[in-house]
């Protein structure tokens, strides 16, 4: 795919701006606060939808304007193409690829952004290294979004079940009607996810090794509450899943809060068999990101 131009209509500092773009490499050089990084940003909106630099969208818009306007004009093997986002104070958004309305703007184009905060995927909380598993997944399987948010959704309706701390058969009966549905939704992410650090593992080391000299090798671990392999099917998943889920239902409704899933996993990253999120210097965190990032485009490639 070739992104030959973009037009920036009131978004950040841009009341107006046309960008054409090399089709190999393009370099943007200026002084700070200038927009660069607010370029960035506009093309990564396009392709995924949403900003990597906030979620409160009204930041986006330009001072005193109600809305904001993205054209990008690209090029696929299947043609060319102009995608249009317009996104307005109020919270709502319209899509259109080359004049029709749509709604799935991630499926025309797809970014990597490599960006100072991604040296939280490293040292940060687990949270974001979900979000950077989620995000990434989610521009290569359409169908993961959706199973993603309907079991956010069945997590909330169980925690707050479980946040009343009544053991009798009316909770068991209840819980079991929220596990079904946490167990479906949350069945297809962990397969996926496992999936898909199968997948990085081995272009992040070869990308790693190269990128350090050979001195350093990166390995990737999906971290669970539940014992699961690669080779699990999402039925073989759904079944350690619902059992474990019972074995802590008791613990469960003495905490209030729901114990195992996909919400509670981690993505550890370990550098020579080191941690890096407690061992790595700052210089390995980077190149330990772009090295996770660069594997990334590699997937999406393919």
């Amino acid at each position: 795919m070739h992104l030959k131009k973009i037009v920036l209509n009131n978004f950040r500092n841009y009341c107006r701006a046309e960008v054409i773009f090399d089709p190999d490499l393009n370099i943007f050089i200026g002084d700070n606060a200038q927009g660069k990084t607010n370029l960035l940003e506009a093309i990564y909106y396009l392709a995924g939808g949403r900003s990597y630099r906030t979620n409160q969208e009204k930041e986006i818009i330009h001072w005193d304007q109600d809305s904001f306007i993205l054209s990008a004009f690209f090029e696929t093997i299947k043609g060319s193409y102009k995608l249009q986002v317009v996104n307005y104070l109020n919270g709502k958004k319209k899509v259109k690829i080359n004049g029709i309305d749509y709604n799935n703007i991630k499926d025309y184009f797809k970014a990597v952004i490599f960006s100072p905060d991604d040296l939280n995927l490293v040292k940060g909380a687990p949270s974001q290294r979900r979000d950077f598993l989620d995000i990434e997944i989610n521009q290569i399987f359409p169908l993961y979004s959706y199973n993603l948010q309907n079991f956010y959704k069945i997590l909330r309706h169980r925690n707050k079940l479980l946040k009343l701390r009544v053991d009798n058969k009316k909770t068991e009966q209840s819980l079991q009607v929220w596990n079904e549905q946490l167990v479906k939704y949350g069945s297809f992410i962990l397969k996926k996810r496992l999936e898909v650090i199968n997948y990085l593992s081995g272009p992040a080391n070869f990308i790693h090794r190269r990128l350090t000299d050979n001195r350093e090798n990166l390995f990737l671990l999906y971290s669970s509450g539940l014992d699961l392999k690669i080779d699990h099917t999402i039925e073989e998943i759904k079944d350690i899943y619902t059992e474990e889920l019972e074995k802590k239902r008791e613990e469960e409704i003495r905490y209030g809060l729901t114990l195992l899933g996909p919400h509670r996993d981690d993505l550890k990253i370990f550098i020579n068999n080191q941690l890096t999120r407690k061992y790595a210097s700052q210089g390995q965190q980077r190149t330990c990101v772009l090295s996770l990032k660069l594997s990334v485009m590699e997937l999406i490639k393919e």
